[in-house]
Parts: structure tokens; sequence; C-alpha cells
């Protein structure tokens, strides 16, 4: 297939209108989802393909993973309708975190400080109203909210972490060292303020700020990121050579440029999302669990724990798919049960075994919502 084939639609939910494009392009075998609201991209996704596709294969695939992008956010947009006056903060807050993951920081600060106005008393909402206004560069507001929200809890990595981008930011190269550095204090094994930190020799170096944290450069620089490669599987060989061979011949602006462009952690962005739509199906009711979607969590979440043994996250997230397919084996158990009731009405064995699964698959169904919690 040689040409690009596209598809459109308009989406209308709560009185705001989006508009989802995809496109199958040939040149580099992937296809591109691209989401926009009043005219501006808010989030877009590749899709890279190992395999070349005939056009009909091409415009299948494209099709699907229009359809499946779509039915998503459309999940994501009823359940912020559903719960718009639930009194319930941790509605708010998990709602929050799926708009932030989708790139709608305006609508994600508003359901965090929904959840802080309804009576939520952690951090994590003070964490993502930061996050959003961080992504939207409004660095002084967002600082407030990581000082409110470490103030409520001084032992949260990822607000520390979050403090250091900010004042990366900010170009207050002291202030972010220090905040990475109580990140890693708090968590050795959390990849992104090692990252981080390399990255800020480097701009301090540029910029030439502080005088102390140029004084081991290199020493400095080179324990941070083989570190931080240890940690994040983006950060490839080729990455790390290139970037230590910039470094060798002081081509500061070069390093940075590249380092900037790494993810702090994807495998960490696709358990959250993953958890994220796992609950937001949920919510939605027991039986919106999608079974395809499931085992497609799962075996990408078994190549994350494989290539990352000793990533926690990880093993938490696995259990909880296998709680969300234990659910779905217990329903296709419970409708099995109800089969041999209707074929033979005197089967007092299956009426029992009924009744024994009802209970189960209300347990599982808790069970499983507390594990998302």
């Amino acid at each position: 297939m040689t040409d690009n084939f596209e598809l459109r639609e308009e989406i209308n939910r709560g009185g705001e209108k989006y508009f989802l494009q995809t496109t199958f392009l040939p040149r580099d075998n992937s296809v591109v989802t691209t989401f926009f609201k009043r005219g501006g991209c808010f989030d877009s996704d590749t899709y890279r393909l190992k395999e070349k596709k005939s056009k009909d294969e091409a415009v299948e695939l494209t099709k699907t993973i229009h359809n499946r992008n779509r039915d998503k956010f459309l999940l994501l947009l009823d359940v912020k309708e559903q719960i718009s006056s639930s009194t319930k903060p941790s509605f708010h807050l998990k709602l929050a975190k799926a708009l932030i993951l989708r790139k709608l920081y305006h609508e994600a600060v508003y359901e965090a400080e929904t959840a802080i106005n309804k009576g939520e008393k952690g951090a994590e909402p003070y964490k993502i109203v930061g996050e959003s206004l961080y992504k939207i560069e409004e660095y002084s507001k967002a600082l407030k909210a990581v000082v409110k929200g470490l103030k409520i809890r001084n032992d949260y990595p990822d607000l520390h972490n979050l403090a250091g981008k900010i004042y990366y930011m900010r170009k207050e190269c002291r202030l972010a060292v220090d905040s990475f550095k109580q990140a890693i204090e708090l968590n050795y094994y959390y990849g992104a303020p090692y990252l981080n930190i390399a990255r800020t020799y480097i701009l301090n170096s540029i910029i030439k700020q502080d005088y102390e944290l140029s004084r081991e450069l290199k020493n400095d620089f080179d324990v941070y990121l083989d570190k931080a490669a240890t940690l994040n599987p983006s950060l490839t060989g080729d990455t790390i050579n290139e970037v230590k061979e910039l470094f060798s011949s002081e081509r500061y602006d070069e390093v940075l440029k590249i380092l900037d462009l790494v993810e702090e952690s994807s495998e960490r962005l696709y358990i959250d999302k993953m958890i994220s739509e796992l609950y937001l199906m949920i919510l939605q009711g027991d039986d919106n669990l999608d079974e395809d979607e499931i085992d497609k969590y799962l075996d990408t979440m078994q190549k994350i724990v494989d290539q990352n043994p000793n990533f926690a996250d990880a093993h938490n997230s696995l259990g909880v798919l296998y709680t969300a397919k234990c659910k779905m084996f217990m329903d296709r158990a419970g409708e099995a049960f109800e089969e041999a009731v209707l074929i033979n009405n005197d089967y007092e064995k299956a009426k029992k075994n009924v009744r024994l699964t009802e209970n189960e698959k209300q347990g599982i169904f808790i069970l499983l919502k507390a594990l998302l919690d």
C-alpha cells in the first residue's frame, strides 16, 4: 500500500466537541491517532507496525485502532459525566488521573480540586494539579501545588521529583538537584530522578549557574546517567554511547537535546494508563470489563515484568489483571451453572452452585474495586 489511509470522527459529549483522526502512514509503516479540541491537538499516539501490511490489512488495522481509541475516550467522557455530581472525592481523584493521562490538563486540575473540595485529605490531588500546571508551563502555580502536597506528605518521591522538574524548567539548578536527590533518597529504585539529575548537571554547565555543581561534572554525570540507564529501558545502549561521546567533546547543548527527548519511563506510563482504564471500566459497572482488552493488558504487562524483573509496580499490576481475569472466569462459571438449571430445573447441585458462585462473584468484584482504589 502506497497511499495514506485516514479516518475522521467528531465526538460530542457534555457540551464539548472533540475530533479524532487516525492515519495509516505506509512510508513509516505506522498508524497515528490524534485527538483535537477547539482546533488544537491535545493527545497523539503512534503505533509502529512490525510487518508490512497489504491495503486491506492496513485499512482493517486502522479501523480497529481508531475504534478502540474512540471507545476508550468515550468511556472516559461517559464516566466524567456520570460522576459529575458525586460527593465521593475518590471518584473525582481517579477521574483527574485519567484526564491527565489523556493530556486534558485543565480538566484534570478541575477534578483534582473538586476532590480536595469534597474532602480528599491526601497529597495526590496536589500532585495532579502540579503535574497538569507543569505541563501547560504554569510553573509558579505548579510549584505552589507541589509545596502544598509536600506539607501533607513529605515522603512522597513523585512530588520531590516534580518539584525538581519545575526548578529545572525555571533554570534553578541547585534546587532542582536537591529535589531529585530527595526523591532518590526516598526510593532508590525510582529511575526518573537519576535521569533528571544528569540533565540538570548538563544544564548547569551550559548556563554556568552553580560552580559547586560543576566541580565533579564528569563523575557526577556518569554516575547518574549509568544508574538511569539501568532503571529506564528508554535509555538504550546506543543513546548512552552517543550522549557520552558528545559529553567527552563538551558538546553539552547536543547532550541536553537528546536527554530532554528521553521519556522518564514508558513502562510506568503504560501501567498508569492500564490501571486508569480498568478503573473506568469498573465504574461503568461490573459487566463492563472487556476481555480482549484485559488479555492485551496481561500480555504487555507480562513482557514488562520479564524485561524488568525488579519492577515492583509491574508485578503489582499483573496481580490486579489476574484478579480481573479471575472475575471473568467466575462470570462464565455462573453462566454455565445457570444454563445447567435451565436445562434441568430439578438439578439441585447446579442450583446450589449458582448461589455459591453469585456470592463469589460479588466478593471478587469488591476485591477488584479495592485493588484499584
